[in-house]
């Protein structure tokens, strides 16, 4: 693939990635709440949907994604209702409590959220459907080169998701007293809500 047209790619991409909403939210959230595992788990499911999409764009299915209509609002939904459930599920934990779920299943739960936050995400349709198709000639691609952008994908994604996972692992970290614990379940809980809330209204 020609140096440009990846770059073009992976400056678009980079630009909406930056642009905060429900995938930094939870990200944010799940971090917060459950530590850095739940941040690596939640942040491979967000790049997982994001190659979910990207195949669909380059298999010409990405049109799908926006007419499945009450399919695709019952994911939307069923995304939403999965952050607000677990940002509850976080809001009522101890600091005992949320340390022991940090060390078990925090990856793969995490990661199940990352991946149907991502799936559940119109902006993330918007781009792959209507910004991709203006920045490369998606009929001309050949497998290489739809494995170059999904390596591409991957390391704009993680360049920008781990400055947000770092500054919130940092601060849970720092916070050690069971009240201050207890707030920032709280402070996890309300922006995993506020996530799934953002998911259902989009």
């Amino acid at each position: 693939m020609p140096v440009e047209s990846l770059l073009a790619f992976s400056l678009a991409l980079g630009i909406a990635a930056l642009i905060p909403g429900p995938g930094i939210l939870g990200l944010l959230g799940w971090t917060l709440g459950r530590g850095g595992r739940a941040a690596f788990g939640y942040s491979v499911g967000l790049i997982m949907g994001d190659l979910v999409y990207l195949c669909l764009a380059v298999g010409g299915l990405a049109a799908l994604a926006e007419t499945m209509g009450e399919a695709f609002l019952i994911v939307k939904l069923a995304g939403a209702v999965y952050l607000i459930w677990m940002g509850v599920k976080i809001w009522r934990s101890s600091s005992l409590a949320s340390e022991a779920e940090a060390r078990k299943g925090s990856f793969f739960a995490a990661g199940a959220a990352g991946l149907t936050t991502t799936l559940s995400n119109p902006k993330t349709i918007v781009f792959y459907m209507g910004v991709m198709p203006m920045v490369l000639d998606l009929h001309g691609l050949t497998l290489g080169m739809v494995a170059e952008l999904m390596v591409a994908a991957t390391i704009v994604l993680t360049l920008v998701l781990i400055p947000y996972a770092l500054a919130a692992n940092k601060a849970r970290t720092v916070i050690r007293s069971p009240k201050a614990m207890a707030r920032l379940n709280k402070g996890a809980g309300a922006v995993l809500i506020g996530a799934g809330g953002a998911v259902a209204a989009s």
